[in-house]
């Protein structure tokens, strides 16, 4: 009787590992019909926080210029979640008002450009307080790849 049920188990777990093989072949093969987004240009994303966690010794420098700009970047993040709540107010309106969307959308980009702007001040004074070296090593660290595995392995190349 143990003979008997040793036979079709054995197939269970060989027809299991081939159909997810074949899923997982198949989920590659999806993934790869998208086109992947964009890539960031080089110092995308850099901000004070990321450059204290790559240069900890600095991290006191930076600290402190965060500190000065940081009553300005919260009411300035503040707008922007306003504008972006008016926005969505815009879009659930029973009636569509399409002048009022646009100046609503117009203010979610003005209140994120000027969000941006305060942040990009607050880097450049945090990469002004570093030296050249520590400034090198900030472009070393953030030309190193970096991402999900898995992104990288399904990358087309």
């Amino acid at each position: 009787m143990s003979e008997e049920r040793r036979g079709p188990s054995v197939l269970l777990i060989v027809s299991l590992c081939v159909n997810a093989a074949l899923i997982g072949l198949i989920a590659i093969a999806f993934l790869r019909g998208f086109p992947h987004p964009p890539r960031e240009p080089k110092g995308a994303g850099l901000s004070p926080m990321a450059l204290m966690r790559m240069v900890p010794a600095e991290e006191d420098k930076i600290a402190a210029i965060m500190d000065k700009h940081r009553a300005a970047i919260r009411e300035l993040r503040q707008h922007a979640l306003q504008a972006r709540a008016e926005l969505f107010g815009r879009i659930s309106a029973a009636e569509f008002d399409r002048a009022a969307f646009e100046k609503a959308l117009a203010d979610v980009q003005a209140a994120d450009t000027a969000l941006e702007s305060e942040t990009m001040k607050a880097t450049a004074e945090s990469l002004e307080a570093l030296t050249p070296a520590e400034r090198e090593s900030v472009a070393a660290q953030v030309r190193k790849p970096h991402g999900p595995w898995l992104r990288r392995m399904l990358r087309r190349h």
